[in-house]
């Protein structure tokens, strides 16, 4: 961030609060105090009421307050993101607020802008799965201390800062301007069963979000088909000045629901032995995993997936130290998958 960006980000910030801190606000810019003393002096220069008490902080002065602030498009349109993923956490009355104060970003952006956003609002979707990101497990304990549903994770011993996973996606910034421009795309790819990478042109149509990724749906040009790029897989990303006939492809939601099973949710209870509890880590977050009971000789978990094969494979390293209590089509391919082994390791 520049020094202009940063001292008009300061005196925003200003306004946020009663009261803020040489340190809080040092911190937030990742600069030094002495870099923001010399912000606060450019903004009094510049004739602004900002007042200070020693060892407490700065403030605006009473009365003070910025005009309406307009928002850019890349401002709101993350907001939009924040939104779409929201919806399956946030109570009914918090969600609807979170929508209304939107709306009134909406009002305040220029008419393009506007546009923009709302044609964006379509090409973004959200698999609800009743838990959308992988909540820290040390936070889930300290909250439901004394509570029966969900107990304390096996094995835990102090916090640790940052243990959320991340999902390592990037280039959303780009994907939401080529989807509003209709804009092709080059991109390299490097597809999860392959060592190589392939250069490919494509057309994209929504950014769709399941199993903790941002996923690029669009027309491949090289395999002319429609495909899902998950976005933590895409090693360049260049928009090209070629523009492609949006009404030629399908919408976004068109495409979802041509994909039998994509959203159709699995509910699956699993029983793992002690032992096994201390292995099955982040992956479970992979596969839709909901909460956890700790009971006498193992950790009961359950889960909403769409993936079912994928977590039967992800299964099958425990062998008999889980138990299947819900989810017959788990059941089914465990099954199918320890046949095929044996016949595998019968024949060699």
């Amino acid at each position: 961030m520049n020094r202009f960006d940063r001292v008009t980000s300061l005196f925003l910030l200003l306004q946020t609060r009663s009261i803020i801190t040489a340190e809080f606000l040092s911190d937030h810019f990742n600069v030094s105090k002495r870099t923001i003393y010399r912000d606060i002096r450019t903004l009094e220069n510049a004739g602004l009421p900002i007042g200070s008490e020693p060892g407490i902080g700065y403030f605006l002065e009473k009365g003070y307050q910025l005009p309406p602030v307009s928002f850019t498009f890349d401002e709101a349109a993350s907001l939009l993101l924040g939104e779409k993923l929201l919806a399956a956490s946030l109570d009914t009355n918090s969600l609807q607020d979170y929508k209304l104060a939107l709306n009134k970003v909406r009002a305040v952006m220029g008419g393009l802008d506007k546009d923009h956003l709302n044609s964006l609002d379509s090409n973004i979707k959200v698999l609800p799965t009743g838990n959308p990101f992988p909540v820290d497990v040390l936070s889930r304990h300290y909250q439901n201390q004394g509570t029966s549903a969900v107990t304390s994770p096996v094995n835990i011993e102090k916090p640790k800062i940052q243990q959320v996973p991340h999902s390592g996606d990037s280039w959303l910034s780009e994907c939401r301007s080529a989807l509003v421009r209709s804009q092709v795309i080059a991109i390299d790819y490097a597809a999860v069963n392959s060592e190589h990478h392939t250069t490919r042109q494509i057309e994209p149509i929504g950014l769709f979000y399941y199993s903790w990724h941002w996923h690029l749906i669009a027309w491949c040009r090289l395999r002319r088909a429609y495909r899902d790029f998950r976005l933590d897989r895409i090693l360049s990303f260049s928009p090209q000045s070629e523009q492609f006939a949006r009404h030629s492809r399908l919408t976004l939601q068109q495409y979802l629901n041509e994909q039998p099973g994509r959203t159709e949710l699995h509910e699956v209870v699993l029983f793992f032995s002690l032992e096994a509890a201390k292995f099955v880590g982040e992956q479970r977050y992979m596969f839709g995993f909901i909460d956890e009971e700790r009971q006498k000789n193992g950790v009961k978990m359950r889960f909403l997936t769409h993936v079912p094969d994928y977590m039967s494979r992800w299964l099958l390293q425990y062998v008999d130290d889980v138990e299947v209590i819900t989810g017959d089509s788990i059941k089914m391919a465990l099954g199918q998958f320890a046949k095929q082994l044996a016949t595998h390791w019968a024949s060699d």
